[in-house]
């Protein structure tokens, strides 16, 4: 009996593959990946260089914890990943090397970048209760409730793991398409890899930890 949910599961995503297979979904998701690195590496290196090299950024750092407590920061990234990603969360990642171990920082926004697109979703379920507002976001992340209708769970993996993307927004829209909640937990869960994978890479370059 423990293992019928598992097999459907397995099952489903045995489908899902095939399906993304036919759609040329994979293709897609590699051509993304390479414009977004290349915009990655155009835009945000030079700027952690900068930040690095002709920026004080340690009196900067001093100055932010002087100020603020590293749980009020924790709260405010939690609350612009659960109501429509309003701060770059690259932001958030960077001040996160600052740490003597960046890494445990580094899972632990993941994890409440996570928990915000849950709570994301759940707003989306609530929007999709009151025709009204709900035909007023729908015209509003129309662009995302396409790409949703288009790519399926490929594309909340997608709005997961690459930069540029407002997973919170988008999380919404596939909400509003009443996009079932167990494989969204499932493929979400890439959210948690691209903090781990890219406060590595900044942890990195910034020679820290």
């Amino acid at each position: 009996m423990t293992g019928k949910p598992f097999n459907g599961i397995w099952k489903n995503l045995k489908i899902q593959h095939h399906d993304n297979r036919e759609r040329g979904v994979y293709g897609y998701m590699g051509l993304t990946a390479l414009k977004i690195i290349f915009l990655y590496f155009i835009i945000m290196v030079p700027l952690v260089l900068i930040g690095r090299h002709l920026i004080d950024t340690d009196r900067i750092f001093q100055y932010v914890t002087d100020n603020l407590s590293d749980g009020l920061i924790l709260g405010i990234f939690f609350v612009s990943e659960s109501f429509l990603g309003m701060i770059p969360p690259d932001i958030f990642m960077i001040w996160g090397t600052k740490f003597d171990s960046p890494m445990p920082v580094m899972m632990l926004l993941g994890l409440l970048s996570y928990t915000g697109g849950v709570i994301s979703y759940l707003i989306g379920h609530w929007l999709s209760l009151r025709p009204g507002i709900r035909a007023y976001s729908e015209r509003a992340l129309e662009k995302y409730i396409l790409l949703a209708r288009k790519w399926g769970g490929a594309f909340i993996i997608i709005s997961a793991l690459f930069p540029f993307s407002p997973f919170s927004m988008i999380v919404i829209a596939i909400s509003l398409l009443k996009y079932p909640f167990r494989p969204f937990l499932l493929f979400s869960i890439a959210r948690i890899a691209r903090f781990t994978v890219q406060g590595a890479i900044y942890a990195g370059l910034l020679n820290i930890g």
